[in-house]
């Protein structure tokens, strides 16, 4: 039994896009060809592979391990077709989702190399929430994910990256609301972490949300309150100041992806980039 090309891409499309509208424009076909392409699959494998709901399109268990496949063979044939060219460089594409303190201040620097030396493979940097990592990786909206942890995942490999450092610090130019604490957003437990350490409870009353990393240390310096932050990510000459008294709280920085038979050159030459990259980044600031 061999699987048709043109139902595998229209399963991926719909994996990726989770929405057989979208799907079908992707691919520029009808709606119904397309969900005819998906459930002549279905019928072949005699599985269930996709759960339409209110939220759009989830992947059972078996659509899963399919997805795997489907990866691996778009993978390979970018590879057998760059190999057999005339110059057989290095192309394809890389997607990496992470959270808002590693993407633009680590990821990023860390794979512009090989970025910048092989011009024909493109790059898909993602900054999401924490939570939302494990399942983009599992959808296949993403190649690889960064969490602040190892993810105990069968048939998920991890890779060490390097960790940060978070202090607290505070501004030298102000100190009107230094009881005040800045956060990512309510699910941000980074400062009450941080606080525990020394037995400090941290007031909910006293808390403010500034929606990204960035956004916290300009609060910090603009006097809105204290924060924790990635030492890697204060820049020189910004007005803030470390709070003594108060330790450093490391968190690993770990690199996931879907464990496969076979690598292919660019994704060993990504690896490569990432764990000298982001471990020298990481540990520029002490």
């Amino acid at each position: 039994m061999s699987l048709s090309s043109l139902q595998l891409d229209a399963f991926l499309a719909v994996c990726r896009e989770r929405s057989f509208s979208k799907a079908a424009r992707r691919l520029s076909l009808t709606q119904s060809a397309l969900s005819q392409r998906v459930t002549a699959l279905e019928g072949q494998l005699e599985q269930s592979l996709l759960i339409r709901d209110r939220e759009g399109v989830r992947l059972t268990d078996a659509g899963e391990r399919l997805l795997r496949y489907c990866l691996a063979r778009e993978v390979l044939e970018t590879e057998a077709l760059h190999s057999l060219g005339a110059e057989a460089a290095l192309a394809g594409s890389v997607r990496v989702a992470g959270y808002s303190s590693i993407v633009r201040s680590v990821l990023m620097p860390a794979l512009a190399p090989l970025l910048r030396s092989h011009p024909e493979v493109r790059v898909e940097l993602l900054s999401r929430e924490m939570a939302d990592l494990p399942e983009m990786l599992h959808r296949g909206e993403t190649d690889y994910v960064v969490l602040d942890h190892v993810w105990q995942c069968a048939g998920v490999e991890s890779v060490d990256l390097g960790e940060e450092k978070n202090v607290l610090i505070e501004s030298t130019r102000y100190s009107e609301r230094s009881t005040f604490f800045l956060d990512h957003d309510a699910d941000d437990a980074t400062t009450e972490r941080l606080l525990r350490s020394r037995s400090d409870q941290l007031d909910p009353s006293r808390r403010s949300y500034l929606d990204d990393v960035y956004g916290v240390l300009d609060g910090v310096a603009l006097g809105l309150g204290r924060a924790v932050v990635s030492s890697h990510l204060i820049p020189d000459g910004l007005p803030v100041k470390r709070v003594h008294g108060y330790g450093v709280l490391k968190n690993p920085v770990v690199l996931h992806f879907l464990a496969q038979p076979y690598y292919s050159e660019l994704h060993q030459q990504v690896l490569a980039c990432l764990e000298i990259g982001c471990k020298s980044r990481l540990a520029e600031k002490k």
